[in-house]
């Protein structure tokens, strides 16, 4: 496991867009922090219970155009149920947003930029993950999943990234990346997970991502205090993250082949 810090300031960070954090932006931040905490307490844990899929995965028919769905309003049928026409790239990328779905724009951005690049890549709220990790765990036992999986998160959605990425990995689907954008409690990680990546600002609470019994693949935790433009609200927004999500991203699938695109037609389980 690795642990570091950013020095000095990131090349291609936030600064360029983001102007310096004075005091009554940092005391706002900080009352966003805390309510992310306060929501984390009682919303963080709803996606940890059992959830009746059934109808959901019955009713899967790959008719729904994500870029035509309004963001915030995505849910988990949507992306079960999603067009995969103009996927030219393999894997399957999902992306959670954070509480109330307005402070992860960051995470949008990254979508519609994979999106717009080939990938089959679906952000949602962090409420809605666990249909859609059943849908996948599903479709593997018919050899229906395209790999890699990649696991992306920010704030309450990056709480859940390991908790996701956890469930199915336990459930024979290797996970080829986690990636989480400041959560605000720790997470776990086990085996069938290849490579983990967590840019944090700490907090009261531990909020790194720690290895659990039989994890065998690369862990960092990366400390981002040490630039003092990134916050929780933007941390996901930073250029230079970003662009290292989409370039590991990037190495880790490749181009679909001509014929294997036109025949490529995923189906949900039913």
């Amino acid at each position: 496991m690795l642990t570091a810090n950013v020095s000095g300031p990131v090349s291609g960070s936030c600064s360029s867009r983001f102007p310096t954090v004075g005091r009554k932006v940092t005391v706002l931040a900080t009352l966003m922090s805390l309510t992310v905490l306060g929501a984390c307490s009682t919303a963080g844990t709803s996606s940890s219970n059992p959830v009746n899929t059934s109808e959901t995965l019955a009713t899967a028919t790959n008719s729904v155009e994500l870029d035509d769905r309004p963001t915030d309003s995505i849910t988990d049928l949507d992306v079960i149920n999603r067009k995969k026409d103009k996927v030219t790239r393999t894997g399957e990328i999902y992306l959670m947003r954070g509480l109330a779905n307005v402070f992860s724009r960051g995470i949008d951005q990254m979508t519609h930029q994979l999106r717009a690049s080939g990938y089959d890549a679906s952000n949602f709220s962090y409420t809605e993950w666990r249909a859609i990790a059943e849908d996948i765990v599903n479709r593997s036992r018919n050899d229906n999943v395209s790999y890699p999986v990649i696991i992306v998160g920010h704030s309450l959605g990056a709480n859940e990234s390991s908790k996701f990425a956890n469930y199915v990995a336990t459930r024979g689907v290797p996970v080829e990346l986690v990636v989480a954008f400041d959560p605000v409690e720790t997470g776990k990680v086990g085996p069938n997970i290849k490579k983990v990546v967590n840019y944090y600002l700490p907090k009261s609470q531990d909020n790194r991502i720690l290895e659990t019994s039989g994890f065998e693949g690369s862990l960092e935790n990366i400390n981002v205090t040490s630039n003092p433009e990134i916050t929780h609200v933007n941390v996901d927004k930073n250029p230079a993250f970003q662009q290292a999500v989409i370039s590991d991203i990037s190495q880790m699938t490749k181009t679909i082949e001509p014929q294997r695109i036109r025949a490529r037609r995923y189906t949900s389980s039913r």
